[in-house]
């Protein structure tokens, strides 16, 4: 495949900011149940409604220096990000497929998945209808290939779907790490929103190349998350030694005026002598129960049976609904050591549709295994 006309990947990158902008809408909205439509675009803080010209992608930020036209108070920078990645993964993948169905797919693909990755970051939860649509996504293109004879989607064994297979194994492998984690360590080692995103890539990504990103996303997370709880440990030191220099110099002041707070203690659970607990692990009998319905698809069929309001769909939801929902904003209180593994999963994702092959047939050529 040659180069791709200049013009139309200035196009994606185009179309790539405009979906980002959208993308920063949604990331702020959707776990927090507010609508995607209404209202407009505005300041969550003083409520302003944007303008047309408060809404360009990329140029309004700068030129609004940051700042909230109606308040002043500065917009985070993650918006501007969010932008710019979206921007630049939509060019590199029309570098790479070319003006094929492919682009098209991967695009939605990694439209989701940078979503996932600013929420989980954030919140620590991945949005079920982001996972769902990046499967769709997955299940769609593969469909699409097989309509049209595309020779890379060609059915397995001439009856199996590569997008299913893919996703029956990826999610298989993260079920057996949520299992292995509660066995070992009796804790929850992987999210079920994880579980999900592993089932979309592997929906999307050809094996190999989905197996190579969780390697990736492993890999990713040891550099990144590390250099993160090194981070935190040593701003953590330096603000208990401020409390204790702080502590001290309460110490030298005049009796008199000590004595007039002497009564003031810390509250049991104060942030000066409280220690976070450790979330509650998931039940194994649960992991298994929903790690089965993920592997089988089970929960995507009750959920579109519910969403068209079939009657047992709408009762198996209902009644699975404390095993199988995710959970609201404030259900989970990450401690010092929790990282989200989501965001390393969508580099290891994006990473893996570039270098995937190349780092394959590098491993199978060391092992000897390259063939001759």
């Amino acid at each position: 495949m040659g180069v791709p006309d200049p013009f139309w990947g200035v196009m994606a990158g185009v179309l790539g900011a405009v979906v980002g902008s959208f993308l920063n809408m949604l990331i702020w909205r959707l776990p927090r149940g507010e609508s995607l439509i209404s209202p407009g675009s505005h300041c969550p803080r003083c409520n302003y409604a944007l303008r047309a010209y408060d809404n360009i992608p990329l140029l309004s930020f700068l030129i609004l220096r940051g700042r909230c036209r109606g308040c002043g108070l500065p917009i985070p920078w993650r918006y501007f990000w969010v932008e710019v990645l979206t921007c630049g993964t939509f060019v590199a993948l029309f570098w790479r497929f070319g003006p094929t169905y492919h682009t098209v797919a991967y695009c939605l693909f990694a439209a989701a998945l940078i979503a996932a990755l600013f929420i989980d970051a954030e919140l620590f939860i991945i949005p079920d209808e982001l996972n769902t649509f990046a499967f769709l996504v997955g299940v769609g293109h593969d469909l699409w290939g097989i309509l049209t004879r595309d020779a890379q989607q060609a059915l397995l064994w001439g009856w199996l779907p590569r997008s299913l297979c893919g996703a029956v194994i990826c999610s298989t492998l993260f079920v057996l790490i949520q299992v292995v984690g509660l066995l070992l360590f009796r804790r929850d080692a992987m999210g079920d929103g994880d579980v999900k995103l592993a089932r979309a890539i592997g929906a999307l990504l050809p094996l190999g190349q989905a197996l190579v990103s969780f390697l990736l996303a492993i890999g990713a997370g040891a550099l990144i998350g590390g250099a993160l709880m090194i981070w935190r440990a040593s701003r953590e030191k330096s603000q208990a030694g401020s409390r204790e220099q702080g502590f001290e110099n309460r110490k030298q002041e005049p009796s008199e005026r000590l004595s007039s707070t002497s009564s003031v203690t810390p509250a049991s659970g104060s942030a000066d002598d409280s220690s976070q607990e450790e979330p509650e692990a998931t039940p194994l009998p649960t992991a298994l129960v929903t790690g089965a319905f993920y592997i089988a698809f089970i929960d995507l069929l009750i959920a579109f049976g519910a969403l068209l309001r079939i009657g047992p769909a709408v009762r198996l939801k209902q009644q699975l609904a404390p095993e199988m929902e995710e959970e609201e904003l404030d259900d989970f209180v990450a401690g010092p050591t929790h990282l989200p593994f989501g965001p390393y999963m969508v580099i290891g994702a994006l990473l893996a549709v570039f270098i995937g092959d190349p780092l394959i047939q590098w491993y199978l050529a060391w092992a000897g295994l390259a063939a001759k």
